[in-house]
């Protein structure tokens, strides 16, 4: 792609060319998720930044440049914004590589594990008991995020988005019984009462740069509010994109238990109990985003995680099954048979 092509803004420009880029720097596009926004990398020599492209300044726009420097400023790892046009909805940020944890543990060929996740992921789990650590003194200095809840609303907002998406788009179901929309409140009631940090509110693989000298840093935290301290860790173990085996998830929340003072309180099986349920909730409402983005939005390439989201959120009930034997069965039963 040439430079003219992309129309980057005269401020961006000017800002590289006094970085000490000169005009014939090269720009190549970046694969983006479902968000609508545009990443380009911006290269010349030794010297690369990314520039992203919105449609529009937004309150996700706004937020993600205004969460960058007060998280950074905590000695949080996210990215640095190196210049900002609001007219042109440009942001150039730095370039954290071009690995994600995805990229770092798929599998080497079909079936076969990469042996990466053993290494990794206790890594990124340390990155997110810092995040967590530093949740009071940002919510302090920086009042937005605490008032910016993740709450009951917002939670049944999520499974009502599963519902539209999930259960009646793709699988044309018309009337949902009234002990699934109770069996979501039970699960919101559940999950609004656990213990508040600073959530990411969409901490999965393709969100977690592994940078080229092995350091982890967050991408995509316009989300960011006050939430369940259970919720991003059952983000990252019960992702659709990655599928960790049922032991490896379990190994994982523990390592993280262990780590996280928030939940040192729990025994241990209350603490897999409230992971359990914040578990359910994430699931359902990717499983409900992965209908939306391929159906309603065109993003074909987003079908391929509805299969694998259904497994999981059918093992996620095997689970709940265990610790919760008289919560709302005939729900249960319900979502299930959509599952198999």
């Amino acid at each position: 792609m040439s430079n003219e092509s992309l129309q980057i803004s005269p401020v961006i420009k000017d800002y590289l060319l006094s970085r000490g880029y000169s005009e014939n720097f090269t720009v190549s596009s970046i694969a983006g998720a479902g968000s609508g926004r545009q990443y380009f990398r911006i290269s010349e020599g030794s010297k690369s930044c990314v520039l992203q492209v919105c449609a529009e300044v937004n309150d996700d726009f706004r937020h993600f440049v205004d969460y960058s420097k007060t998280f950074r400023d905590f000695g949080l790892p996210v990215t640095r914004i190196y210049c900002v046009d609001e007219s042109s909805c440009q942001v150039l940020q730095e370039d954290l590589g071009k690995r994600n944890l995805l990229d770092e543990v798929s599998p080497v060929s079909p079936g076969v594990r990469s042996g990466n996740e053993r290494i990794i992921y206790p890594t990124v789990i340390d990155a997110l008991v810092k995040w967590q650590e530093a949740s009071q003194p940002i919510f302090s200095s920086h009042t937005e995020l605490w008032i910016r809840r993740f709450d009951f609303a917002a939670l049944k907002w999520e499974t009502d988005y599963f519902t539209e998406n999930y259960l009646k788009a793709h699988c044309g179901i018309k009337e949902i019984p009234q002990s699934v929309m109770n069996f979501y409140s039970l699960l919101a009631v559940s999950v609004d009462a656990q213990p508040k940090v600073l959530m990411h509110r969409d901490f999965q693989s393709q969100n977690i740069m592994v940078r080229p000298n092995s350091e982890i840093a967050f991408v995509d935290f316009q989300g960011a509010r006050r939430g369940s301290a259970f919720y991003d860790i059952a983000s990252l173990l019960w992702d659709p994109y990655v599928c960790l085996p049922v032991p490896m998830v379990k190994d994982f929340f523990e390592y993280w238990r262990m780590q996280n003072k928030r939940v040192q309180a729990y025994t241990k099986d209350d603490a897999w109990e409230s992971f359990i349920h914040a578990s359910l909730q994430r699931v359902m409402q990717a499983l409900g985003a992965y209908c939306f983005l391929s159906k309603v939005k065109g993003i074909k390439k987003f079908e391929q995680y509805i299969e694998p989201g259904k497994k999981q959120l059918l093992a996620l009930f095997e689970e709940f099954k265990v610790i919760a034997k008289a919560t709302e069965p005939d729900a249960i039963e319900f979502i299930k048979k959509t599952l198999v």
